[in-house]
């Protein structure tokens, strides 16, 4: 069975013990490994992963151009890493530092509206969705929490109406602590979803009405190390049943349509 991992955090090592302890700390989880590539290498293979997005959040605009750097250097090291760069949605010289991004060898873009206290819709961002929009590169979002506004499905809805050609993966089935929301708000098409962070969170019912409703076609699997074990989230995801062409359409077909890899050609 072929696993490939849609949303994993990694941070240069020096910084890797601090950036696990600050998420955990936000969502008040004591997170047991360190954020590292070596860890992340290490987990990942023992989950039986063989491809892997890889990223993190710029919290201001001064932390973009070194974070994308970093994870530039990480794809160029591990070639089954596919990197999601940085942006914060507004910021001077966004439109350089997204060609300078597709230059490092980018894929896409993460964004986390809560950590940047900046919402999905915030008139301020909306030049730079379309901006990355014009470059073909998905975006993937933190989505929800019920302590926040900054990214509820109405608020991804909204921006969609403005820059409806955006490709984007709503991570943890679409609200993160609000899974009801996504029930409530179900997206375009262009919207994908991520199973992140949700699995071991919520109840059964809850995730298979999720599935039912967004469709199992649109979603990709994906751990949220270091938060979670990937190990232990792909034994989550294969107790909930699915038959074997379903896990393997989620585990690993939906990630290589989105890049339009082969591993028949080794793309």
């Amino acid at each position: 069975m072929k696993v490939a991992d849609f949303h994993a955090h990694i941070f240069p090592d020096k910084l890797a013990d601090k950036a696990a302890g600050s998420i955990g700390n936000f969502y008040g989880v004591k997170i047991e490994r360190t954020a590292s590539v070596d860890v992340l290498v290490a987990e990942e293979t023992k989950a039986g992963v063989s491809r892997c997005v890889v990223s993190n959040s710029a919290v201001t605009p001064k932390q973009v151009h070194n974070i994308n750097n970093f994870i530039s250097g990480a794809i160029t090291a591990h070639p089954n890493f596919i990197g999601f760069g940085s942006i914060f949605p507004g910021m001077d010289g966004f439109e350089e530092e997204l060609d300078r991004m597709l230059e490092l060898g980018l894929r896409g873009v993460k964004i986390h509206p809560d950590f940047q206290k900046l919402a999905i819709d915030d008139p301020s961002a909306i030049e730079t969705y379309r901006a990355i929009a014009r470059r073909g590169m998905p975006v993937l979002f933190h989505m929800g929490d019920f302590r926040y506004d900054f990214s509820s499905p109405e608020r991804l809805t909204n921006l969609l109406r403005k820059v409806p050609d955006l490709q984007v993966i709503a991570a943890h089935f679409g609200a993160w602590g609000a899974w009801e929301q996504s029930l409530s708000h179900p997206q375009p098409e262009n919207v994908l979803y991520d199973t992140s962070s949700s699995l071991g969170m919520t109840d059964h019912d809850m995730i298979m009405r999720l599935f039912d409703k967004l469709g199992t076609e649109r979603f990709l699997f994906g751990s949220d190390f270091p938060m979670w074990s990937p190990k232990e989230e792909l034994e989550r995801f294969l107790a909930l049943g699915f038959d074997d062409a379903t896990n393997e359409t989620i585990l690993y077909g939906n990630f290589m349509k989105l890049f339009g890899l082969s591993d028949a050609d080794g793309t």
